[in-house]
């Protein structure tokens, strides 16, 4: 008998605290699906359906924060999710904004309030083959003095960095980050050309290995493979066009503000 009661007492001390947990993260997993559904409608250019999804994310992001979702998101990161939100529902309105930057400020979204939601292998790692591989062909191009093809090759490695710069802002140190800028923006200075070859390679390398470490500070993602995918087989949608404007933007935000779902839709 007294253990019933001993057991009774237990349980109800248990369920209310699972029950808090439970709420906070089933209002953060909410949202993180709501990005989704998004990044869906976006990539199958519905917009007017992903306007509708953006709305309603914006209610319910309202109302975590009232419940106080600020036990599983910062507010900072409650912030910069506002701020997303804001530059994709203006993307999405827009009639005169392109398919391409759509799709990205979509893609973008999506990894965001996944580095959010995720403890590890977020979706944004997913990227590190094709961004690392890069600068095997950056250095290439370097070395047979192709400035043009060099340019090309610059600009869609940007494309995908930037395409993952804010979801970075979130799993890695401003430290780290800012590393990476000061690299980048040694390539983008029109002094670049000027250096010899060994210096070029040089400094490509020190990019090379900041970025590494960025990357294996997170489990490698092969269980969402999707959205690799998608990304590289829209070809045009992000390359060349979208490079250092949008990661000046997102590293300034990201300076400002400081700070899986399981199974992705096939």
């Amino acid at each position: 008998m007294i253990r019933k009661v001993i057991l009774c007492i237990l349980l109800v001390l248990m369920f209310p605290a699972d029950g808090l947990i439970a709420e906070e993260s089933s209002a953060l997993q909410e949202l993180t699906e709501l990005s989704d559904t998004v990044f869906q409608l976006t990539r199958q250019s519905q917009y007017d359906e992903a306007v509708q999804i953006l709305h309603y994310f914006e209610e319910r992001l309202k109302a975590a924060e009232r419940d106080g979702t600020e036990d599983v998101m910062t507010g900072s990161e409650i912030r910069q999710v506002s701020l997303a939100h804001h530059d994709m529902l203006k993307s999405l309105e827009s009639e005169e904004t392109e398919k391409k930057v759509k799709f990205k400020a979509a893609a973008q979204f999506r990894m965001l309030m996944d580095a959010i939601e995720s403890d590890h292998d977020p979706l944004w790692g997913s990227l590190k083959k094709p961004i690392m591989d890069s600068f095997r062909s950056l250095k290439a191009d370097i070395q047979k003095e192709d400035n043009l093809t060099f340019r090309e090759q610059w600009n869609h490695f940007l494309s995908l960095y930037d395409t993952i710069y804010p979801s970075l802002t979130i799993d890695i140190s401003p430290k780290q980050l800012r590393s990476v800028s000061n690299h980048i923006e040694v390539v983008e200075h029109r002094d670049f050309q000027q250096m010899t070859e060994s210096s070029k390679l040089e400094r490509l390398t020190l990019l090379e290995k900041d970025l590494e470490d960025v990357f294996n500070q997170v489990e490698e993602d092969d269980a969402d493979p999707s959205l690799l995918w998608v990304i590289l087989t829209t070809g045009s949608i992000i390359l060349s066009t979208l490079t250092y404007v949008g990661f000046r933007k997102y590293k300034a935000e990201g300076d400002r503000h400081k700070k899986r779902e399981k199974d992705w839709p096939k």
